[in-house]
């Protein structure tokens, strides 16, 4: 490297040219170090790599990171996707998503938004029976007996009451009976007195539509209930006859056949109807059949304390016991004593309500909550004055929703997906009463009206929740536990929709096997080196 001469020595030179020369500013002599220091680093560095790979030394490499995509928002938008199908341009959807473990909302769209939640107002009713009533709490049905005669073996009068149970069947009714005969008793020489005072006489529902009157779905509310006051008409078309019978059989109930057998074509449809004029309990057959046709129809009865008075006497002529007079309505007097019991526990009552999505179970037990904390006779608003101030206690607005009955019949309930989530949220944290709340749900792919849904799914054998059905109106709220085990309750209502609700019940199943499958633990993929 040459070194640079004085100023003063180019004067003297006079063979060097006088151009003046003029020094560098100072930052620039700053980049130009900087500039030059950093190439030095970078040659070096890179020798040192080149050296590394001529010695057999392992290189670095440097891997990128990929991020998978949020979890969460994964899910959004695929709920989104189903709920861009066009069978809800015209209808609506209320859905609400909540983690139990972190209070985190997963989802929420129309969730304020009040509809008819049909039968999932049955969560309501029986969670509430569960807390008012106790979980041990049983219900009733009572037999007692007046002025016993001849040593006792002869009594007066013999009187079935009942206190709401929605289960008693003929079989319990034999049972009694046969308590009955082995009490003594071998005669009632007076009536059979049916009392069903424990209840009101308002036998139907508010809000519920008239054209339901014989639809078993629909059944008479009676304290003294049986058979869930309903009878199975069985036709048989066969050997040129039309052959009918019913079960459980009884002289209750008439039939009246007006059908035809035909061999070639139907011009009028086989219809089994009960006649709904001047309260009777008449069967009446019409239509065409063709032969060796079998049809099978429940329907639903007037009068069901009658009905189980009928079938009572009954039990007592096979149990070996006499009665000589008729079935009749009364109230047992204070001079009776009981001498037989039925007893229903309230985890079968309720298990029965929520699989099932029984209406008469939810009915009787919303008026055995109102007889239980406002008095005799029970009443549906009784009833729902009991479930408010449960609902009250769980910290839910009690003004801010509609229920009139227990079973979600009524098209007059309003409730919001917000507000199921809530309750469903609040119940959870009742250890009394949520075990067996939780059990009486029905288990997707298992059994109950989830049965056949989500069937080979993340769901199965998971996911726990309450239908509901009405024309117009589809709905399903409950738990389900996500791949990590996380907890969520949802609610999802839809309604205003003109034909059937399979398809909202598929897009029903497709969120809940999403929300099954979810998994919210972030995993770092990493690309391996070549």
């Amino acid at each position: 490297m040459s070194t640079r001469k004085p100023i003063h020595s180019v004067r003297n030179n006079p063979s060097i040219s006088r151009t003046p020369i003029h020094p560098s500013p100072p930052n620039m002599n700053r980049k130009l170090l900087d500039h030059s220091f950093l190439s030095s680093v970078f040659f070096i560095i890179l020798i040192g790599l080149l050296s590394g790979c001529s010695t057999g030394r392992r290189s670095i490499v440097f891997r990128p990171v990929i991020l998978p995509p949020d979890p969460l928002t994964v899910l959004q938008g695929k709920i989104n996707a189903i709920l861009q199908d066009t069978i809800f341009t015209n209808t609506h959807a209320g859905i609400k998503i909540v983690s139990l473990d972190s209070g985190t909302v997963l989802y929420d769209h129309e969730s304020k938004a009040l509809m008819n939640p049909a039968s999932n107002i049955k969560l309501i009713t029986s969670a509430a029976a569960l807390s008012i009533l106790d979980t041990g709490y049983q219900f009733k049905t009572s037999v007692f007996a007046d002025d016993r005669m001849a040593g006792g073996i002869q009594i007066r009068n013999i009187y079935l009451k009942g206190f709401g149970d929605p289960l008693l069947d003929d079989m319990d009714l034999d049972s009694l009976a046969v308590a009955v005969r082995r009490s003594g008793v071998q005669m009632v020489r007076g009536n059979i007195v049916v009392d069903d005072s424990y209840f009101d006489d308002n036998y139907w529902g508010a809000g519920w539509t008239w054209d339901d009157e014989s639809d078993p779905d629909a059944p008479y509310i009676n304290a003294l209930s049986v058979n869930q006051n309903c009878i199975t008409v069985n036709i048989l078309a066969s050997a040129n006859a039309i052959s009918a019978y019913l079960e459980p059989f009884t002289e209750f109930v008439s039939i009246f056949n007006h059908a035809s057998l035909v061999t070639d074509s139907i011009r009028q449809p086989f219809k089994i109807r009960r006649l709904t004029v001047n309260n009777t309990n008449t069967v009446v057959l019409e239509g065409d059949i063709f032969n060796g046709r079998q049809v099978n129809q429940k329907l639903a009865l007037r009068f069901p304390e009658i009905y189980a008075g009928t079938l009572f006497k009954g039990s007592l002529r096979r149990a070996g016991v006499t009665v000589a007079g008729e079935v009749i309505s009364g109230e047992v007097h204070d001079r009776a004593q009981e001498i037989a019991v039925h007893l229903q526990p309230i985890e079968k009552v309720v298990n029965f309500m929520n699989k099932q999505s029984d209406n008469l179970s939810a009915e009787n037990a919303l008026k055995v909550m109102g007889a239980y904390k406002n008095g005799v006779p029970g009443s549906a608003k009784k009833g729902v004055s009991a479930e408010k101030e449960f609902l009250s206690r769980l910290g839910m607005d009690t003004t801010k929703f509609t229920a009139v009955d227990g079973s979600g019949v009524s098209r007059y309930n309003l409730f919001t997906a917000d507000q199921l989530v809530q309750f469903l949220a609040a119940v959870a944290k009742q250890p009394g009463v949520f075990q067996k709340f939780y059990n009486s749900l029905p288990v997707a792919g298992w059994d109950g009206t989830l049965a056949d849904r989500m069937i080979g799914s993340p769901a199965e054998f998971n996911l726990r929740a309450k239908t509901g059905t009405l024309n117009g109106a589809s709905s399903l709220s409950g738990y389900v536990r996500t791949r990590d085990g996380e907890m969520l309750a949802f609610s999802m209502m839809m309604q205003n929709f003109l034909h059937s609700s399979s398809a909202y019940r598929l897009a029903q199943d497709r969120i809940g096997i999403l929300l099954a499958g979810l998994s919210r633990i972030k995993t770092v993929q990493k690309v391996p080196a070549k």
